[in-house]
C-alpha cells in the first residue's frame, strides 16, 4: 500500500454539505493502489455497549471509486447523518492489507471501535451550504463585446487608428481589428439583436464592461455610475434589460473593482494633489511622486505607461490602471453602492468581475451579502484562471471563469504535449471536476474562447471540424456553457485585440457555412436534455489503443429525479447520452462503448452521437 498517496482533510471538496441533510466525502489515494474503502461513521455523541465494553456507535459502509486521474483515484461516499454531525475515518484495504487512516494519520492493524483517529464534521450549518442561483442549470451565455457587436446607426468616417473617442465611427468591417478602433457598436444594437440571440436558445448575456471609459474594452473604468456614451445612457440599459427579461433572457454586466481607469476623478485628484489629495487612500500607493524618481537626474519620472518604477500599484504594470484600496471604507462604500445600483435601477441579473483573484476576500464577501440582499438569485462570477476553491465556498462567488475546461479539450484536440490522447483528457477531466464539490461545479461558468482568448478556430487552426467538437463538448459539460459571439457564423481571430473583431451580420461570406444551424442544435441538445447533462453522471471514456478516440457517457441517477421541490428528468425523456469523438485522421471504432451502429466507425474528425 503506498500509504503516502492517501490524502482527506474535513472541508472543501472533500467533506461537505451537499445539502440541509447530506454530507459527500471524498477520499484521495495512490492510482491502482488500493482494492476498497470502508467509511466507519456515527453521531460523535452515541456511545453505548457491545460485548459489556462502553464504544462509539459506529457503522460501516462502502465507499465507490469516483473515478482516476492517473495519478490518484478518488472515493466517495454520501451520508445522512440523523443528527446533522459526523464522525468518522477510513478502513483501506489493499493486497491484504487493511489500514485505519484518520485524522491522526495512518494505522495498522486498525482498531474497529477506534474513537481518536477520526475527522469530525461538527454540524450541517445551513448557513454554510453552498447555493447559486436554481436558474444557472438551465442556462446557456453568449457573450458579447458591445463596441464590436452592432452598431444600429449608420456609420461615419474612415480614418483608421483613431486613438480617441471623437464622436466619429470607422466602416463597419469583418477583418482584423486594433483596441484603438472604434466601430459603433451599442446598447440599442444589442437590444435589436435579441430575437437572433433568443433564436439560438440562448437564454444569458454577459456583456464586458459599459461604463464610462477612453478606451474600447471599457476596463479602464473613468466612471462607475455613468454607461460610457458611446453605448448609450441608462435608460437604454434599462430598455435593453427589460427586452431581455421579456424574452426569458438574463443579463450579467461586467465590473472591475481591483483597478480604474487612468481618467478616475479620484485618481484625477491623485495625480493633480499628491500627497494632499484626499483620495491618496483609495489607491495602493507606496510614495511619492507616483511615478518615481530618476536616478540619472534625481527628478520625478513621468509616466511612461509601464508601473515598474512607480510608486503605486496596478494591473499588470500598466499605470493606466491603478489599483483600488479595498480595504479603504470609502473605496468599499462606493463599490458596493455601484453594484448594487444597477440591480436596483436597471434590474441585471448578476455580475462577472474582472481580476476578481487580486481583491481581497473580506471585500468579496461584503459584496455578496450587498448584492444578494437586493436580489437574491443574482449572479457572481469571478475572473480566475487557476484553481479556485478558496473564492467558491458560497460566501463569495457562485462561479469562476472556468477556463481549464475549455483549455482541456482544446489541448486534446491539438494533440497538445499536456494531453496527447483521449486517455490523457479523460484524466484531467476527472482532476478538474473532483477539484471542487458537486455544487460548485454544477453552478459553473464554462466557455472555449472570450474577448481575452485567440477565437477557438484560430486556436484549432481553422479546423472546422474539430472546432465542432470542441463546442459540442462544452455543450454536455456540468455548469452552464457560454459561447462567444460571432461563434455561430464562425468568427476567426487571434489573441487580443484580434479576437473583438466586429459581427459579420450581413456578410454571408464572412459566416462559416452550417454553422449557425449546427450551434443552434447542440444548444438545443443541452437545454432538452438540460437535468440529464448537470445533475447526471458522468464518465470519460477512451481506448488507450486509439488515442485519437475520446468520449463521455452521460447518465441518469439519484441526482436527476425530482427530489425536495427540484425537477427531474421528465417521463419519457432520454436517460442517457453517449458521444465519442475522432480527432484524428483515420476512423476510429468505438462500438465497445455503445452499441448503436453509428458507433462501430467513425469516420476522421467526426463524432457519434446516442441520445436514448
Amino acid at each position: 500500500m503506498n500509504k503516502a498517496g492517501l490524502y482527506h482533510h474535513c472541508g472543501d471538496q472533500w467533506c461537505y454539505a451537499l445539502d440541509n441533510d447530506t454530507l459527500h466525502i471524498r477520499l484521495k489515494t495512490a492510482a491502482d493502489d488500493i482494492d476498497s474503502v470502508d467509511l466507519v461513521h456515527g453521531d460523535p455523541f452515541e456511545w453505548g455497549k457491545i460485548d459489556g465494553k462502553q464504544v462509539w456507535r459506529s457503522n460501516i459502509q462502502p465507499m465507490t471509486k469516483a473515478g482516476t486521474n492517473g495519478v490518484h483515484d478518488f472515493w466517495e461516499i454520501r451520508i445522512t447523518p440523523p443528527y446533522k454531525r459526523l464522525k468518522y475515518w477510513f478502513l483501506v484495504h489493499a493486497n491484504g492489507e487493511t489500514c485505519e487512516f484518520g485524522e491522526k494519520g495512518l494505522v495498522s492493524p486498525p482498531d474497529r471501535w477506534n474513537t481518536w483517529n477520526t475527522f469530525i464534521f461538527p454540524y450541517i450549518q445551513p448557513a454554510e451550504i453552498f447555493h447559486a442561483p436554481e436558474w444557472i442549470a438551465d442556462t446557456v451565455w453568449y457573450q458579447i463585446f458591445p463596441e464590436r457587436y452592432h452598431n444600429p446607426d449608420a456609420a461615419s468616417g474612415t480614418e483608421k487608428n483613431t486613438t480617441a473617442r471623437t464622436g466619429k465611427t470607422l466602416e463597419w468591417q469583418h477583418g482584423p481589428v486594433t483596441n484603438k478602433e472604434f466601430y459603433g457598436g451599442n446598447l440599442r444594437g444589442i437590444t435589436a439583436k435579441l430575437d437572433h440571440i433568443a433564436s439560438l436558445g440562448c437564454n444569458g448575456i454577459y456583456l464586458t464592461p459599459i461604463f464610462e471609459s477612453p478606451s474600447v474594452h471599457k476596463y479602464d473604468t473613468a466612471d462607475y455610475l455613468k454607461i460610457d456614451p458611446a453605448f448609450g445612457t441608462e435608460d437604454d440599459l434599462r430598455e435593453l434589460v427589460a427586452e431581455c427579461h421579456k424574452r426569458g433572457i438574463r443579463i450579467i454586466l461586467d465590473a472591475v473593482f481591483n483597478h480604474a481607469g487612468t481618467h478616475f476623478a479620484p485618481w484625477q485628484d491623485v495625480l493633480e494633489h499628491g500627497e494632499a489629495s484626499r483620495y491618496r487612500n483609495w489607491f495602493v500607493i507606496n510614495g511619492f511622486p507616483l511615478f518615481g524618481t530618476d536616478p540619472a537626474t534625481g527628478k520625478a519620472r513621468t509616466d511612461d505607461g509601464d508601473s515598474h518604477q512607480a510608486n503605486f500599484h496596478t494591473f499588470a504594470f500598466t499605470t493606466g490602471m491603478p489599483k483600488l484600496n479595498t480595504r479603504n471604507p470609502e473605496v468599499k462604500d462606493y463599490l458596493l453602492k455601484v453594484a448594487t445600483h444597477y440591480i436596483r435601477e436597471c434590474d441585471i441579473d448578476g455580475w462577472r468581475l474582472d481580476v476578481a483573484n487580486e481583491v481581497d476576500h473580506a471585500f468579496w464577501r461584503a459584496f455578496r451579502a450587498a448584492v444578494k440582499g437586493v436580489k437574491p438569485d443574482a449572479y457572481i462570477v469571478g475572473e480566475i484562471w487557476h484553481h479556485s476553491i478558496d473564492w467558491l465556498r458560497g460566501d463569495q462567488y457562485d462561479a469562476i471563469m472556468n477556463y481549464h475546461f475549455g483549455q482541456a479539450i482544446t489541448n486534446f484536440l491539438t494533440a497538445n504535449r499536456e494531453i496527447p490522447d483521449g486517455r490523457a483528457l479523460a484524466e484531467r477531466m476527472t482532476t478538474l471536476e473532483l477539484s471542487y464539490p458537486l455544487p460548485v461545479i454544477r453552478a459553473g461558468f464554462n466557455l472555449l474562447d472570450s474577448h481575452d482568448t485567440e477565437r477557438l478556430l484560430h486556436t484549432l487552426k481553422d479546423d472546422v471540424s474539430l472546432a465542432r467538437q470542441a463546442w459540442l463538448l462544452l455543450a454536455l459539460l456540468p455548469g452552464s456553457p457560454c459561447f462567444y459571439y460571432g461563434s455561430e457564423y464562425g468568427i476567426r481571430g487571434g489573441h487580443d485585440p484580434d479576437c473583438r473583431r466586429c459581427m459579420p451580420w450581413d456578410d454571408p461570406e464572412s459566416q462559416e457555412e452550417g454553422q449557425l444551424d449546427f450551434l443552434t442544435s447542440i444548444i438545443a441538445l443541452r437545454k432538452e436534455n438540460a437535468v440529464l447533462v448537470n445533475r447526471g453522471s458522468r464518465e470519460w471514456l477512451y481506448d488507450s489503443s486509439q488515442p485519437d478516440l475520446f468520449g463521455v457517457r452521460i447518465s441518469a441517477h439519484r441526482d436527476t429525479e425530482a427530489a425536495n421541490g427540484r425537477a427531474g428528468i421528465a417521463p419519457g425523456a432520454p436517460k442517457r447520452i453517449t458521444v465519442l469523438f475522432n480527432r484524428g485522421t483515420g476512423t476510429v471504432r468505438a462500438g465497445q462503448f455503445d452499441a448503436d451502429p453509428a458507433f462501430a466507425a467513425i469516420p476522421a474528425k467526426s463524432w457519434a452521437i446516442s441520445v436514448r
